[in-house]
């Protein structure tokens, strides 16, 4: 049997036009497929999507066509080409240029409604989708996986899609221009504002990707999440060789999230120097605290050469694993002094010549990085125990899920990608508009007639009169 499609278009005035699309042939036979395949399926939506666009190019030259001031034909100075690229394939169209008549004085001469028109030559559907994707998967996947499955063409490869991406990444950018970098407010403005709501915790902490340019270095990378009780959370994320204002990004990610100035808001970090002078001088009501799970890190490391120690020299062993001990304990209940101490002495008896243990040149220099690191950020330090019985955030592992969410699975460094500073930062942005549910709404605002949830939530409501 043949079926054949046809496009019913009915003008302004309720005339109808119809023409053929596509004839196909089905069989009832055991080796004949059931219903379109998708070789079909692609071959009509591209077919009905050159009519659709074709008609409203038509169209829309028609509405340019007159002069707005005497209402004459403008004249045709010719014709050239233009390729509008869709999710369902590429439309080339015939665009006429036409003479500004000479009612009024024009500094150009001649124009095309198309061009004007179309001044994206790439739909925004098919931006969304290429950067959703691509924020996820690699680029060459989001190519392969697009051509598989819609009838964008064959031009679609990864250098094309890292292109749109990078051009939505620097749109996003470009939002930030102008925002604060704090928050300045007098404390007769705060007191007028509103009870807040619960506190905001921001976690950040920074990773690494390999060079691409320079093979044997790696860049470093920031990224954290936002959360609280009562709101969703946000990431963000960012190459600081590549942002000059970083605090205007996370006080951007802070009032997207309905953050207000009255809020109380605590950091936890760290303690790098980069880190501290990105969440420093922000906020009025924030707190500041090194967190418990970087501390219990370079512990678990002492402890490490500790049990190395017992072996070779029980004695001095066990005396230092009572004060590494003791170090952790003060630390827990916020006197850093008393834990300076306990390092000192772990310091006093490691540097005894008498002894014998191989790593421990190792356990010294490990013992004064941390000493030098308790010293530096003693400031942040807090009463952790008190904290942690009153179920409050102390630790930022839930941070180190955030970096293999933002950086590791899509830039998978298990497997050593390389990345170029700049491109790394631009897909940083859109995968993070891409976890935080938000780069729909970036398009809906660049792009008023372009809303994925209004399309989602019209096809829902068909689903269920259905």
């Amino acid at each position: 049997m043949r079926f054949i499609i046809k496009l019913v278009i009915e003008d302004e005035h309720g005339t109808e036009t119809s023409g053929e699309i596509i004839q196909i042939s089905k069989g009832i036979h055991d080796q004949d497929m059931v219903g379109l395949s998708l070789q079909e399926s692609k071959q009509i939506l591209k077919k009905l999507q050159s009519k659709i666009i074709s008609k409203q190019a038509s169209k829309h030259i028609d509405s340019k066509r007159k002069c707005t001031g005497c209402n004459r034909n403008q004249k045709i100075n010719r014709y050239h080409s233009i390729q509008y690229r869709t999710l369902f394939g590429i439309v080339r169209l015939s665009s006429p240029r036409f003479i500004h008549c000479q009612c009024h004085d024009s500094k150009i001469k001649t124009f095309s409604p198309l061009s004007n028109w179309l001044s994206d030559k790439n739909s925004p559907e098919l931006q969304y989708f290429e950067t959703k994707w691509a924020s996820l998967i690699s680029f060459e996947q989001t190519a392969n996986l697009l051509k598989d499955v819609l009838p964008v063409g064959e031009t679609e490869n990864a250098a094309t899609i890292r292109n749109h991406l990078h051009s939505i990444a620097k749109r996003q950018e470009k939002e930030l221009e102008g925002k604060p970098e704090y928050i300045s407010v007098c404390q007769n403005e705060l007191d007028k504002l509103p009870k807040p709501g619960k506190p905001i915790t921001v976690g950040i902490d920074g990773g690494y990707l390999k060079n691409w340019k320079n093979k044997n270095n790696n860049f470093e990378i920031i990224a954290g999440k936002t959360f609280s009780k009562t709101q969703s959370s946000k990431r963000f994320g960012f190459i600081q060789k590549c942002d000059r204002r970083p605090k205007r990004r996370l006080m951007n990610v802070l009032v997207n999230q309905g953050m207000q100035a009255n809020q109380q808001i605590t950091f936890l970090s760290d303690g790098a120097d980069n880190v501290r002078e990105l969440q420093c001088m922000m906020y009025p009501e924030s707190e500041h605290i090194l967190d418990w799970f970087h501390i219990t890190m370079r512990l678990t490391v002492l402890n490490q050469f500790v049990k190395g120690l017992i072996h070779s020299d029980p004695k001095s062993g066990k005396e230092l694993e009572k004060h590494l001990e003791s170090t952790k304990w003060y630390l827990w209940h916020g006197n850093v002094k008393k834990a300076l101490d306990q390092i000192e002495n772990c310091y006093f008896i490691s540097i005894d010549d008498e002894i014998k243990y191989r790593n421990r040149k190792k356990l010294i220099k490990y013992l004064e990085e941390f000493q030098t690191y308790i010293e530096n950020n003693c400031h942040l330090i807090t009463n952790y125990g008190e904290k942690w019985r009153y179920g409050e955030t102390i630790s930022t592992a839930f941070v180190e899920s955030t970096i293999n969410e933002v950086v590791a699975k899509r830039m998978v460094k298990k497997q050593q990608m390389q990345w170029t500073p700049i491109g790394a930062h631009y897909l940083l942005q859109t995968r993070a508009a891409v976890l935080n549910d938000e780069l729909h709404e970036h398009f809906s605002r660049w792009f008023p007639g372009f809303n994925i949830k209004n399309h989602q939530d019209a096809l829902g409501e068909t689903r269920k009169a259905a």
